[in-house]
């Protein structure tokens, strides 16, 4: 069976990550700490609508999404009070007609 081949890029070059660990989510999002993430990933971790933007190859790697992450934040700021949370769709089709609405 052949192996994959590894593919190597220099830190430096200008194509941007998608994901991340726990410390560079910490970097991308100033004033976030390591604990909050962590927490924050299990919560994303056991959600269904957001358990497709955490990758753990190992039990001690984690990939967590950017994009995913930055719309976990936005769903639970938006539902921080509502006693019947919406769905990621939900969200998502929400925030297009508020947007039609306000524009």
């Amino acid at each position: 069976m052949p192996k994959a081949e590894l593919v190597y890029r220099p830190a430096k070059q200008s194509e941007k990550a998608e994901a991340g660990d726990y410390a560079h989510l910490c970097q991308r999002w100033e004033g976030l700490t390591v604990g909050t993430a962590k927490v924050w990933a299990a919560e994303m971790r056991e959600h269904p609508d957001f358990r497709q933007y955490i990758e753990n190859p190992t039990h001690r790697i984690v990939f967590i999404n950017y994009e995913g992450f930055r719309l976990f934040i936005k769903w639970k700021s938006r539902n921080r009070y509502r006693p019947k949370k919406e769905t990621l769709a939900e969200m998502l089709k929400n925030i297009e007609i508020e947007k039609r609405f306000s524009a």
